[in-house]
This record gives structure tokens, C-alpha cells and sequence, in this order.
């Protein structure tokens, strides 16, 4: 079989012999090398040289790659008001649910639905639960809705939301405070 011609090592070979040939020739006491001009092949012989060099320690530095997620930089849950409306208790007379909202139609807190969130609060006696339910107006009953638990994350579908509090009795129903966190 002929044996193949390797450019770069007939390249390299040649750049040899030129140095090989200059030195025995030269006094390089005299006249440095760096003051010679370089003939045509020894510059593309080094310029090679060099972008080999220079691939082979940045493809050998290269230990590992972080592909970074994507999230959410404002907050998840937001709202309009700080202090809530209290709508019309289903049962004066006995146990039953009431509504609290930022105001007749305004919901008390919307979710963007992209994450976690935690509330964090303590029910006063005569409350029983504390759910999330889909927005309405003050006067409308609860209806089911999402049960939140002090301290336990939730992560509500995107929208708007009004609180419901089941509370065990009539009679005065104590105010209370409930904060909500994101990590």
C-alpha cells in the first residue's frame, strides 16, 4: 500500500530543518531569532502549532457544565389589599362558613401558579379551618375550595382567590394575622 502524506507532519519536518539549517549557519549570539523575518511556511507552521496548543488545553480544562432552570423572580402570590373584608357569616345562629375578600368584588390574593408558597398563622378558637376558594363577591357562600395549613406549602392553579373560614359557633369571631412566604 503507498503510505499517505500527513501535511502537518511534512510541515513540521520542514520547520525542523529550517532550524537545524539556521543554526548551524548563524551566530545567534549576534542576531536574534526573534529579529529574522520567518519564511511563509514557518509562520503557517507555527501558527498551527499554536491553535493546536491552545485546543488542546482548553478542551482539557473543560471538567463539567451547569445547565441553569428557569424560575420566577417576582412573588407567586400577590394581593391588593392588607386588610381583608369580612363578608356575611352563613349561619348566625350556629357553625357555618364566612368569606373575606379585599372588598365587594375585589379578590383577597392571586396566584401566578408557578411555585410554592407558604402561609403561616394561628386560627383563633372559634375557627375551625381556613381554606382558599375561588374569587367572588363578599355576599357569596363558600363553596370548597383549597384547605391551607400553617407552615405547609401549597401551590395554587393561577388566579384570583378569596379566604373562607369555617368557624364551630356563633358569636364574635376574633381577627388574626397570616403571612405568606415564597423560597
Amino acid at each position: 500500500m503507498a503510505e499517505r502524506k500527513d501535511s502537518v507532519k511534512d510541515t513540521l519536518k520542514d520547520l525542523g530543518a529550517e532550524l537545524d539549517y539556521q543554526m548551524a549557519n548563524n551566530d545567534w549570539t549576534k542576531d536574534p531569532i526573534w529579529k529574522k523575518p520567518l519564511r511563509r511556511d514557518t509562520r503557517i507552521a507555527v501558527a498551527i502549532g499554536a491553535v493546536i496548543a491552545v485546543s488542546m488545553v482548553v478542551a482539557a480544562a473543560v471538567l463539567f457544565t451547569h445547565t441553569f432552570p428557569s424560575g420566577v423572580a417576582g412573588p407567586r402570590v400577590t394581593s391588593s389589599c392588607s386588610t381583608l373584608t369580612m363578608g356575611l357569616p352563613s349561619n348566625p345562629a350556629g357553625a357555618g362558613t364566612v368569606r373575606f375578600n379585599c372588598g365587594t368584588t375585589v379578590a383577597a390574593l392571586a396566584f401566578d401558579g408557578t411555585g410554592p408558597v407558604t402561609p403561616t398563622f394561628t386560627l383563633p378558637g372559634s375557627y375551625s379551618s381556613l381554606t382558599i376558594v375561588a374569587t367572588g363577591a363578599i355576599a357569596t357562600p363558600c363553596t370548597a375550595g383549597t384547605a391551607l395549613t400553617s407552615g405547609t406549602p401549597v401551590t395554587p392553579t393561577a388566579g384570583s382567590y378569596d379566604y373562607c373560614l369555617t368557624y364551630a359557633a356563633a358569636g364574635t369571631l376574633a381577627g388574626f394575622v397570616l403571612t405568606w412566604n415564597q423560597p
